[in-house]
């Protein structure tokens, strides 16, 4: 039988309960955690490093995109300018619709509410 017993983090306790642990396994331990602080510090340097570059190159890239001209299609083929035409006539009729439904459910909801109202002084009307 042994005189040593574990501790709730995984350490031997010596010269009975609690009173103390073997310095080899403090000492391995806090080792193992100094190195991955170490890694932990070294990789958010080079993680800010990297944020730095990637904000300048956003600024590059944004004056880039903001010197950049409108998109001319006249200088795609005919069936690639036919089928762009076509993409743009079914974009606008889907639009269209949506525009007609939401005005047919702007009236529906125009007249329900007519409805409560008329009901609301029906009833306040008769109180």
């Amino acid at each position: 039988m042994s005189g040593a017993s574990a501790s709730p983090h995984g350490f031997a306790t010596v010269r009975g309960r609690e009173r103390g642990y073997r310095p080899e396994q403090v000492e391995a331990c806090v080792a193992a955690l100094s190195e991955e602080r170490d890694a932990a510090w070294e990789r958010a340097a080079r993680l800010t490093v990297l944020a730095r570059e990637m904000e300048e190159d956003l600024g590059d890239l944004e004056e880039v995109v903001a010197q950049l001209t409108s998109q001319d299609y006249e200088v795609l083929g005919e069936r690639a300018r036919e089928l762009f035409r076509l993409g743009e006539e079914e974009a606008a009729a889907v639009r269209e619709r949506a525009r007609g439904a939401a005005r047919e459910l702007v009236e529906e909801a125009r007249a329900y509410a007519d409805g409560v109202r008329e009901a609301a002084r029906a009833h306040a009307d008769a109180v």
